[in-house]
């Protein structure tokens, strides 16, 4: 706790150690913040003076010292004790701090890690994906070999080759979409469309749909207003909601099997419905589904939807079971606009 002159002069304090001071008692007292602190750290500090001697309510700082080799954070409370003074009582808060910091980086493993099993589960599609064009290539180059020894056409040739071109952008496409959800790399936010991002999804988890046999119906809204995020985990939360629609249709035989993904716009809010034609989730299921570590399949890790959730909140944004019944699961997530 420090007592202050009303322009910022250290007149009094109380600490549980030395070591819990940025400077020795005597290097403090007596002077003024801006002798004592760094010069950034009193830009932001002097102001609040003033604003302490009028505000009713104590007012807030939280700020960063270097102390003993290493980043101290501290939260700092000030209030008006009487006409001439001010008391500021500071607590520090660095372990909390680290503490999250550990938690951020645990749950960024763990996204990662679904991430990866994400794409093993969807394997079998991609490397059919990839292998279909790369085969055409082969066909194609092997067509143009057979139609150079003949002395073909120009215009003949070209069409060859565009075809292998194509085939591989094809190709290459897929690759870099893969590529993308196995990085390891932090949050970046940029300015997206939702509808791009619905794009990548579906150009990765389409294989495994027709491998089921289950129909893909996509309805984008135009002129959708952009959503800044990060592309890769929204690709995420996208294709684990995806994923988890194929597993809950795959025991469907007396209907068709629809996958449903509609965007739209609410108020403020860009929102993706993702809804299914399988047999709905049970109450039990309702009640925990976002749970961790919580699974309605017997080889399930149980984190999908709790990950995607926190990648959302993260955002600024929801995700919901916004329906249930015998015909079907609907989950909404919704971002806020940019």
């Amino acid at each position: 706790m420090f007592v202050f002159s009303r322009d910022g002069v250290y007149v009094d304090y109380n600490a549980p150690s030395p070591a819990a001071l940025f400077v020795a008692p005597d290097q403090f007292l007596g002077k003024h913040i801006r002798d004592v602190l760094p010069k950034d750290l009193t830009q932001s500090i002097e102001p609040l003076f003033e604003k302490a001697m009028k505000a009713e309510q104590p007012v807030s700082l939280d700020y960063i010292l270097p102390m003993g080799g290493a980043d101290h954070y501290f939260e700092a409370r000030l209030v008006r004790c009487d006409n001439d003074t001010i008391v500021c009582i500071v607590r520090d808060v660095t372990d909390r701090h680290r503490a999250t910091e550990q938690l951020h980086q645990a749950q960024t493993e763990l996204a990662h890690a679904t991430r990866v099993r994400s794409l093993g589960e969807i394997a079998t599609g991609i490397a059919h994906e990839v292998s279909q064009p790369l085969a055409a290539m082969i066909t194609n180059a092997r067509a143009g070999i057979r139609r150079l020894d003949a002395a073909c056409g120009v215009d003949e040739m070209r069409g060859v080759l565009q075809d292998i071109v194509a085939d591989g952008q094809r190709a290459s496409g897929v690759i870099t979409r893969i590529r993308g959800l196995v990085k390891h790399t932090p949050m970046r936010l940029t300015s997206l469309d939702v509808n791009d991002v619905i794009d990548d999804v579906v150009g990765l988890s389409g294989p495994m749909l027709r491998q089921h046999q289950i129909r893909l119906d996509v309805e984008r809204k135009g002129d959708l207003p952009p959503v800044t995020g990060d592309r890769i985990q929204l690709q995420q939360v996208l294709l684990n909601l995806v994923i988890n629609a194929t597993d809950a249709m795959k025991s469907v035989e007396d209907r068709p099997r629809v996958l449903e993904i509609r965007t739209g716009q609410r108020n403020s809010y860009v929102s993706v419905r993702i809804q299914d034609s399988g047999p709905g989730l049970t109450e039990s299921a309702v009640r925990r589904i976002f749970t961790p570590f919580f699974s309605t399949k017997p080889e399930g890790m149980g984190v999908g939807l709790s990950i995607s959730r926190s990648i959302v909140e993260a955002h600024g944004g929801r995700l919901d079971l916004a329906g249930n019944s015998s015909d079907g699961a609907t989950f909404e997530l919704e971002l806020p606009m940019a």
